[in-house]
């Protein structure tokens, strides 16, 4: 067997072993928690037996936290990917490009202006979660914008363009601290902060089936670039001489990366470093083709967002310490040592 055909299995065995990881995490972590149920009991309700209300519920209420979060890890990692690629800096991602901190603001100002400054239950739960994703993919197309202006007008090197925006995000964090300190009450602001958290327990039924109805096309979307994304990540001059338009598809798989952070981001909150560290762990097991890369990235996300989340709500039960809260604690020394590792390549 020649060596391209081992490399080529390799990197199937570890999606396949990806894969299984995260079949297996969704029951376990199902079963672990303040109310003690079996993986039986698991596979009896997903199979459609009758259980008592009481478990179901409690069985119910675990597995939507866990759903959700395979998506919004799934959105953000592939998001993280893309988002490496088209701008050829391994410190790019939704995140540092100020994509995701655009998309709480978007929410913050829908919260503001959609209910009058009112708080009330039905303000807090979300019961008309469409207008959420609206504002969030609003402003962080707005974001995406900007960034693609300022690489293109004012001729700024990957690493500028990465200082650049993370200055504006500063911007939107000073513009929604403003909102704080002269518009909102107690209520509004507590509101707000805890749902910058990154908590996937917000997330309803409703959200739920959200996330599921436009996973699929947002999916198909990151995987049908995957042949321009190693083609744009070479150079442009590669991509112009292949029949690629280096700044159109910049702009399309922006938006398209920004489109998947917005709908995750609107309806857990801010997860950070998730869509920056998956991609630099899948890269490192599987390569840097994106027909690996992006479903390896995906996973990889998954597996570490439910089980921050896991770690979150067991750790300090019956208290529950949000998955973003979670991730910023094990994320940063972890991208740490991968950026160590890496330097010398990049």
């Amino acid at each position: 067997m020649s060596s391209s055909s081992n490399i080529f299995l390799r990197r199937y065995i570890a999606l396949a072993v990806l894969a299984t990881i995260l079949f297996i995490l969704i029951p376990l972590a199902s079963s672990i928690g303040l109310y003690r149920v079996t993986f039986l009991d698991i596979y009896k309700m997903l199979l459609g037996y009758n259980l008592p209300e009481d478990e179901f519920i409690a069985l119910w209420i675990r597995l939507r936290r866990i759903f959700v979060g395979a998506i919004v890890g799934a959105l953000l990692g592939g998001a993280g990917a893309i988002a490496q690629a088209v701008f050829r800096n391994p410190l790019a991602s939704p995140f540092t490009l100020g994509i995701s901190q655009a998309a709480a603001l978007g929410v913050a100002i829908a919260l503001i202006a959609g209910y009058g400054g009112t708080a009330t239950q039905w303000f807090i739960q979300f019961a008309r979660p469409y207008i959420l994703p609206i504002a969030a993919f609003t402003l962080a197309i707005i974001q995406t914008v900007l960034i693609l202006l300022l690489a293109y007008r004012a001729g700024l090197t990957p690493q500028a363009l990465v200082l650049s925006s993370i200055a504006l995000s500063f911007l939107y964090q000073a513009i929604l601290a403003v909102l704080q300190y002269l518009v909102l009450n107690e209520l509004q602001i507590a509101t707000i902060v805890f749902w910058m958290f990154g908590d996937l327990g917000k997330a309803g039924n409703t959200e739920l089936l959200i996330l599921a109805t436009t996973f699929i096309p947002v999916t198909l979307a990151y995987m049908l670039m995957n042949l321009d994304l190693d083609l744009i990540a070479i150079g442009d001059e590669i991509a112009y001489t292949s029949g690629l338009n280096p700044k159109k598809f910049r702009f399309f798989a922006t938006a398209i990366a920004a489109l998947g952070t917005a709908l995750a981001t609107c309806f857990v909150g801010v997860l950070a470093f998730l869509c920056l560290l998956a991609p630099h762990i899948a890269r490192a097991i599987v390569g840097s083709s994106h027909r690996y890369l992006l479903p390896a990235s995906m996973m990889i996300s998954s597996i570490l967002l439910i089980a921050a989340d896991t770690f979150g709500r067991t750790a300090l039960s019956p208290r529950t310490i949000p998955a973003g809260i979670v991730l910023s604690f094990l994320g940063a020394p972890l991208l740490i040592v991968l950026l160590l590792r890496g330097s010398r390549r990049w």
